[in-house]
């Protein structure tokens, strides 16, 4: 059984700077528009912005999107948006995002995970190291463990050695946050997709297959992401 990970009390921003980016696209396959549905009174991706904001680590947010109707939607909230161009993944379209921004660390915070304690990106932030990059994992609940929407990973150590959409005696279910060091961006994009990424839909493969360490947060259970219509309307429904 995995413990949540220790945690140092500090404020990140004095040592680092750290930039957070939520990549978003405007064509969900399975929700389409999702990160502008709005029923509870703010578009969805205004929640993800709103718990990167509150990180005690992340010194800067930016929504990165090649969507302008995504932008108009972020800029009248007072988020700062980054244009870019078309992206199979989240990850490549931060690498160019913040490829002319200078700053040590760069958080890859999902637009569809609004109920994320922020504390989870300080504890992802702290525990990068010397890593290329760092992400994030809490239990495997039981309704979990057949879902195969729901992304597992293996541990050992403080690093992550496969992630999978099935159990395969993994206890941990993976939480899609991210921390790069900046260098590390360009190199992923320069490396080309692998069997495991693609047949798994998991750009995060790409870096394992090719021998990078992830480091590995382990938190307290955190609510899923919204990956459909039905998931989204109980989020609203949690708000009313």
């Amino acid at each position: 059984m995995y413990a949540p990970s220790s945690s140092r009390i500090y404020n990140a921003r004095m040592d680092k700077k750290v930039v957070a980016v939520i990549p978003a696209r405007i064509d969900s396959s399975r929700f389409p528009a999702k990160m502008i549905a709005d029923a509870s009174g703010k578009p969805l991706i205004q929640y993800a912005w709103e718990v990167a904001k509150k990180a005690q680590s992340v010194t800067e947010v930016y929504i990165a999107t090649d969507s302008e109707e995504i932008a108009s939607r972020v800029r009248a909230f007072g988020g700062e948006v980054i244009m870019t161009g078309i992206h199979p993944n989240g990850t490549s379209r931060i690498a160019q995002a913040v490829q002319d921004l200078e700053c040590d660390l760069v958080v890859n915070m999902q637009g569809d995970e609004p109920e994320l304690d922020s504390t989870v990106i300080d504890k992802t932030v702290e525990i990068i190291g010397d890593s290329v990059m760092a992400t994030a994992a809490c239990a495997l609940q039981s309704d979990e463990i057949e879902n195969v929407n729901v992304v597992k990973t293996k541990v050992e150590g403080d690093f992550a050695i496969d992630f999978s959409r099935f159990a395969e005696n993994a206890s941990l279910r993976h939480i899609g946050l991210y921390v790069y060091q900046p260098s590390f961006l360009q190199t992923y994009v320069a490396m080309q997709p692998t069997q495991n990424e693609i047949g798994r839909k998991l750009e995060q493969m790409r870096a394992i297959d090719n021998g990078y360490s992830i480091a590995v947060a382990i938190v307290e259970p955190q609510p899923g992401g919204i990956d459909t219509k039905e998931q989204y309307e109980e989020f609203v429904a949690r708000r009313s």
